[in-house]
């Protein structure tokens, strides 16, 4: 079987923050099941904001973008993986400002011959408060995706922290189905990669 290799995305400023760390756990779960990864701190990155090319002329928006920074070296990894594993914070009830301009920087590769067409997206949005922010950021990022082909499989939109009340005669309880839908989705993760690049499959 071929192997499978995933890109996890961090979109947090915090290098060892919860963003990370849920990440980092996803990768680690992956690769017990034969996976290979490579983690990716978007903080370290110089990425410039998109100019908007392709609004005011497609031809003009070419790939690799013609911008001169850390984009260049990161496109050849994007297309090379077959997962891509996207985290970020809640600022404001959606994604982190440095995912958003990562998004927008993608967008030469949807134009020019879908290059993220077939591959997996999984998105985790992290906030401290259990509030309805975490559902915006986790949506508007595969939303985004989805309209570049990435395919979502179940349990691929997670967001933190993510409990369940449960009541019981004598007690309250929380049931914390994140992390356990964390777990499954980076185990069929792999069987679903390995699923479609048996089957060469194109939409």
């Amino acid at each position: 079987m071929k192997e499978v290799f995933i890109l996890g995305i961090n979109g947090s400023p915090f290098k060892d923050g919860k963003c990370s760390l849920f990440l980092k756990k996803f990768l680690k779960n992956a690769e017990k099941y034969g996976a290979k990864s490579e983690f990716l701190n978007l903080s370290d990155k110089k990425i410039l904001p998109c100019l908007g090319c392709y609004s005011k002329n497609p031809k003009n928006c070419t790939y690799p973008c013609w911008q001169k920074d850390d984009m260049l070296s990161l496109y050849p990894l994007i297309e090379k993986a077959d997962a891509l594993i996207f985290g970020t914070p809640v600022y404001w009830f959606n994604m982190s400002g440095l995912m958003k301009n990562f998004i927008d920087r993608l967008t030469c590769m949807d134009v020019n011959n879908n290059l993220l067409e077939g591959k997996v997206g999984v998105f985790i949005a992290v906030s401290k408060e259990n509030e309805g922010g975490r559902l915006n950021a986790s949506l508007a990022l595969a939303s985004a995706l989805s309209h570049f082909g990435l395919l979502i499989p179940p349990y691929g939109i997670l967001f933190y922290p993510g409990q369940e009340k449960i009541k019981n005669k004598k007690k309250i309880t929380w049931k914390n189905w994140f992390q356990e839908e964390l777990n499954l989705i980076s185990k069929n993760l792999i069987k679903l990669c390995q699923f479609l690049k048996k089957e060469n499959f194109s939409w």
